[in-house]
């Protein structure tokens, strides 16, 4: 451990605030959703305790969504941590994944598999009447939605090709697109020999390959995961375009290879500013956290080390402070950094795992 890391830890000296929910427990099957005041350290068990997973605070900061065990599969729970109320959704099937936030906080989006067969489509739940759609009309084969804050960057790429503008046109022409949302999700496309996990744009009644229209040829690589801006006008994604795991930014001037390196690059993060994205790479041996400047791609470490392991970063509101997971004493905790990696301080040291760390909105 560097003298730098120990003197962080000693002093305190990050000195961030705000609170931050996370998993914790000793198994999966007792995970539970926990908040952690940044500030005092002070922890609130929040969740199920029943392999709760994949948090997300909601728009306002007032709930967080999550997925927990149910009777029969894995449903999605949303949680008010100020009055203690912690419902859950009712469920079309089984099993539901990763649910993401509507830029108004009214709906909640997801991945579900049906019972007798997979069915991995979307849905979206509506939190105002409580009824769940499945997305996408009839296309399958889509996992890991995200809705797009605006519709801006669509309009933008439009093609010249009319099916495919009528396709990606569609926010612009259909009046119930622009007041139900868009989303984008990662699905497999194409037809054998040439299929592969494309981006999908997804309506409540379409799903539309995203890059073929933009590129041709992209059926010859893997897309894994998307992610927009915070104001819609920008949108990372993994893809093996190059030869191994990169991060590429798709916007208004056309598509980059921000990370460009021969180590694997993953789990890219916007920074509040839309200026930055925080990402885990492989590229001095150990998995470690990295960040790059999308108008230069200029790439800087953070939380890296050749013995120990760093990851799951996410962004404190005002974009100087990153919360990750790090192994380096031992069961996986949660630690914070400067965004320039200068001074770390350790945040949670229980004996068993901490993960999956997310920072509460500030909307003051």
């Amino acid at each position: 451990m560097s003298s730098l890391l120990v003197i962080a830890l000693a002093c305190g000296i990050v000195g961030q605030t705000g609170t931050i929910a996370y998993i914790a427990g000793e198994s999966q099957e007792s995970y539970r959703l926990t908040l952690i005041d940044a500030a005092t350290g002070e922890t609130t068990p929040v969740g199920q305790g029943d392999r709760d997973a994949y948090p997300r605070w909601s728009p306002d900061g007032t709930h967080i969504a999550y997925q927990s065990k149910q009777p029969e599969g894995t449903g999605i729970r949303v949680a008010c941590p100020d009055s203690g109320e912690d419902k859950a959704l009712a469920h079309q099937f089984s099993w539901n994944y990763e649910p993401r936030w509507s830029p108004d906080g009214r709906k909640l989006a997801y991945s579900s598999d049906g019972d007798m067969a997979p069915l991995q489509a979307i849905l979206v739940y509506d939190l105002d009447t409580d009824t769940e759609t499945i997305w996408g009309g009839t296309h399958r084969g889509l996992i890991r939605p995200v809705w797009l804050p605006t519709t801006d960057l669509m309009k933008a790429l439009d093609p010249d090709d009319q099916a495919a503008a009528e396709a990606l046109g569609l926010m612009e022409l259909s009046a119930e697109a622009e007041e139900r949302g868009v989303l984008l999700a990662v699905g497999v496309g194409g037809a054998p020999p040439n299929m592969a996990a494309d981006i999908y744009i997804v309506t409540p009644t379409l799903a539309v390959p995203l890059l073929p229209f933009l590129m041709p040829d992209s059926y010859r690589y893997v897309e894994w995961c998307v992610e927009p801006d915070n104001d819609g006008r920008q949108i990372a994604y993994e893809s093996n375009d190059g030869g191994d795991r990169e991060l590429f930014v798709l916007g208004r001037r056309g598509i980059t290879n921000v990370s460009n390196h021969p180590a694997a690059d993953w789990n890219p993060v916007w920074a509040p500013d839309n200026n930055w994205i925080a990402f885990e790479s492989f590229r001095q041996g150990r998995r470690g956290i990295y960040r790059v400047l999308i108008s230069t791609a200029n790439v800087f470490p953070v939380a890296v080390d050749a013995y120990y392991d760093c990851w799951a970063p996410d962004w404190s509101p005002d974009g100087e402070h990153l919360v990750f997971v790090s192994d380096r004493t031992g069961a996986p905790q949660l630690f914070i950094a400067d965004k320039e990696g200068k001074t770390q301080q350790q945040l949670t040291k229980d004996a068993f795992p901490a993960l999956a760390p997310t920072w509460r909105p500030d909307t003051n």
